[in-house]
């Protein structure tokens, strides 16, 4: 009893100080963007709403790929290892569940809640700009493409990536997982932030959400390539 109130009880507080940080990091950048790039636009003599748009897609993107990426690379990994070390997994694949529910439960316990938190940090990002800077002046800023990039671009990419990194998990070492998971958020993220910063790609265009959904659709050739590595064997002997 003690040793499970001990559990849940560290568990809260983990799942506490990851929301802490990503909000954090989010506000940062979220600050860090406004004065960078909406302030000197807003401070024009008449500020071109098309570049406010880019520039509010740029945000919004972040504040909604940081808020699922930080929660997919926080437990993800964490939770593969837990259940790899308790025998967890050995015990389900005593049963008649099969190693693809194992695969899909797991991911889905993780993107679910990551996304549904990214969204929520996304809209009151949205949210917020909008009342500092847009109204009632200019008007409520909300393009469709930064709407289906940071709300359907943004998910369907991270469900792409938790099902690699949860397959790469458990058919081989658990860190073997975390690595991709860790190395896509910065460079994934700095790179589209470059790109629409640098004019490269508008992030208020239909562009911006096809390379989302073009990532999205690698990765998941990739999964569909390395599915045939998901058996009970591969699972038990990756211990």
């Amino acid at each position: 009893m003690r040793a499970s109130i001990r559990s849940n009880l560290r568990l809260k507080i983990a799942l506490g100080i990851v929301l802490s940080i990503t909000f954090i990091c989010v506000a940062g950048v979220t600050i860090l963007f406004c004065i960078l790039l909406l302030e000197p636009e807003m401070g024009s003599v008449v500020p071109d709403r098309s570049r406010l748009e880019a520039y509010l897609g740029i945000i919004v993107y972040a504040a909604s790929f940081l808020g699922v990426g930080i929660t997919l690379n926080s437990f993800a990994f964490q939770s593969l290892v837990r259940e790899k070390t308790r025998g967890n997994l050995q015990s389900l694949l005593a049963t008649p569940v099969r190693p693809k529910d194992i695969w899909m439960g797991k991911s889905l316990s993780i993107l679910v809640p990551g996304t549904l938190f990214g969204s929520a940090l996304a809209v009151l990002v949205l949210v917020i700009v909008n009342g500092v800077y847009f109204l009632p002046g200019i008007g409520f800023v909300l393009n469709p493409w930064i709407a289906l990039s940071s709300f359907v671009g943004v998910p369907l990419v991270y469900l792409a990536l938790g099902l690699l990194v949860h397959l790469v998990g458990l058919t081989s070492r658990a860190a073997n997982g975390n690595v991709i998971a860790q190395l896509f958020l910065p460079v994934m993220v700095n790179v589209m932030i470059q790109l629409a910063v640098h004019d490269v790609i508008d992030a208020s265009s239909w562009l911006f959400l096809a390379i989302n959904l073009g990532l999205a659709a690698v990765i998941g050739t990739i999964v569909i390539g390395l599915r045939s590595r998901l058996t009970a064997e591969n699972i038990i002997l990756s211990n």
